[in-house]
């Protein structure tokens, strides 16, 4: 695509407005525009989708959620630019290029947190990702700094004169942009392959997804080969840059690949939203003429495993269940999540409420530091109190039901070699 700052399907056609004549050609319906108000109008309801129904996984939804944004903007000034609307919106013009060059860093940095849970948290690191975008915040700046009046004169003389989107004017995006910009999403859409075929290799990888990864990467490689495509056409022949872009094959068929992109956001919830389907009872199991009661209990219910392999991170791997008075709520505080889908993960994929299940793990970790000898150096008050417990009646309560015996009758048995029978916890 022409001038990735400002166009969806040809990076500097972006820029390109049409002249007088030209613009009379433009038929109100024109397929092209059609097609792109379409795949904008579905990109925007899948951003509110993920806003609204996606917060459990905060951060893997604002990588998914910005790449969106950006083809959608991209989207937005292309039908601007090349109706010659931009005139009216100059504000607009020239703003996008930063983010167009996030694109394909998102979507390679969320398919691998969504394929490898060790990258479903923001990393420092992950900025590297970004840092190809500093040459385009600095190419627009001067456009940028310019009053209203005066971006009103560049835009409308972009409108009038094809040839000054091409022009060494420092309020135009620099034309190696055109290249370098398709060139680094093509490259990020390779790794992304790349780990969806890594993916592919592990048996605990849902097949289905794979596929879809691999699709969904497909169309990307498509659309961003064929943006590279445009800007060697344009480049070389800019006199007929309106028929490359309103009639020719290349532009028509990506504009059908970006319809596509965005209506396959709907057929994967399962990697989107981190929902799969978890069996309570083994279909062999239900008779024909169970019970009401029973055939609803072995009904499927929804486990979002993302949530449970964040929280049990969380809690196990960061040790939060030894935090003194640790409630549910503000264990969901902690971990950006609603308190009531906090509760249904307990409920439903624990089988616990959430105080058995925290106290639990402290009986865990008593034991395990019984069985290594500290009650040598500190008393089992102390040792509770260290694991999370804040009374004596609480440990001692929740050791019996867990162990089924005393704490005092567990610690003997250690002194005298005669521990007590593990019970998993």
């Amino acid at each position: 695509m022409p001038n990735p700052c400002e166009n969806t399907f040809s990076a500097k056609s972006m820029l390109i407005m049409l002249n007088f004549d030209s613009l009379t050609k433009i038929k109100p319906l024109h397929p092209i525009f059609l097609t792109v108000i379409g795949a904008i109008f579905i990109l925007s309801v899948v951003i509110v989708k993920l806003l609204l129904y996606g917060r459990d996984k905060f951060y893997l939804n604002f990588l998914l959620s910005l790449a969106i944004a950006g083809i959608a903007w991209y989207g937005l000034i292309y039908l601007l630019t090349n109706s010659g609307l931009i005139k009216d919106y100059p504000y607009l013009f020239n703003k996008g290029l930063p983010f167009y060059y996030t694109i394909a860093p998102c979507l390679f940095l969320y398919f691998r947190g969504s394929l490898n849970k060790e990258y479903a948290v923001f990393r420092p690191s992950h900025l590297l990702h970004f840092l190809i975008a500093i040459p385009a915040v600095i190419s627009i700046i001067p456009y940028n700094m310019l009053s209203y009046a005066a971006q009103h004169e560049v835009v409308s003389r972009v409108v009038a004169d094809v040839e000054f989107a091409f022009s060494d004017s420092e309020y135009i995006v620099e034309p190696w942009h055109w290249y370098v910009f398709p060139i680094s999403a093509l490259i990020y859409t390779i790794l992304q392959i790349r780990l969806a075929y890594r993916a592919s290799k592990q048996q605990k990888q849902n097949k289905q997804t794979i596929k879809w990864i691999y699709f969904f990467s497909a169309v990307c490689f498509v659309i961003f080969a064929g943006m590279l495509v445009i800007n060697v056409s344009i480049l070389q022949n800019r006199s007929n840059i309106w028929s490359i872009l309103h009639e020719g094959s290349v532009v028509i068929f990506l504009c059908f690949c970006l319809l596509v992109l965005s209506f396959m956001f709907f057929l994967n919830p399962e990697l989107i939203y981190g929902f799969t389907k978890k069996a309570v009872a083994d279909s062999q199991n239900i008779q024909t003429d169970a019970l009401p009661l029973a055939e609803e209990k072995a009904k499927p219910k929804m486990v979002d495993t993302n949530l449970a392999e964040q929280v049990a991170h969380a809690i196990k791997e960061k040790e939060l269940f030894r935090r003194p008075g640790l409630n549910l709520s503000e264990l969901a505080s902690a971990l950006e999540i609603q308190n009531h889908k906090l509760s249904e993960l307990f409920n439903n994929h624990y089988k616990l409420n959430f105080s058995t299940y925290i106290n639990n793990l402290r009986i865990e970790y008593i034991k395990t530091r019984l069985d290594q000898g500290d009650w040598k150096q500190l008393t089992l008050e102390a040792i509770a109190l260290d694991a999370g417990f804040s009374s004596r009646n609480t440990f001692f309560n929740a050791f019996k039901k867990v162990m089924h015996t005393t704490p005092s009758v567990y610690l003997s048995a250690l002194k005298d070699d005669k521990k007590p029978q593990n019970v998993t916890v």
